[in-house]
């Protein structure tokens, strides 16, 4: 896992991780379980993980709180 995406733009199971805002968007994909993701600069929007979901767009300058969660982060190109 590295601090701006996953590693080889692959899912990855994180059990927490903190990925840091960067100044590019970037897409975050999650497969269906118990987790949840945190986007935010100082406000934390939630989302849970219930579903599968591809391709959400994080914009540049938000970080992301991953919580038992199988998931992707990649830059967007």
């Amino acid at each position: 896992m590295q601090a701006e995406q996953t590693d080889d733009g692959d899912y990855e199971s994180i059990s927490y991780h903190t990925f840091r805002a960067v100044d590019y968007d970037r897409y975050m994909s999650w497969k269906a379980g118990s987790g949840s993701v945190g986007v935010g600069v100082r406000e934390i929007t939630k989302y849970g993980t219930d579903a599968d979901k591809e391709d959400v767009l994080l914009p540049a300058g938000r970080s992301v709180v991953v919580v038992d969660t199988e998931f992707k982060l990649v830059r967007k190109t």
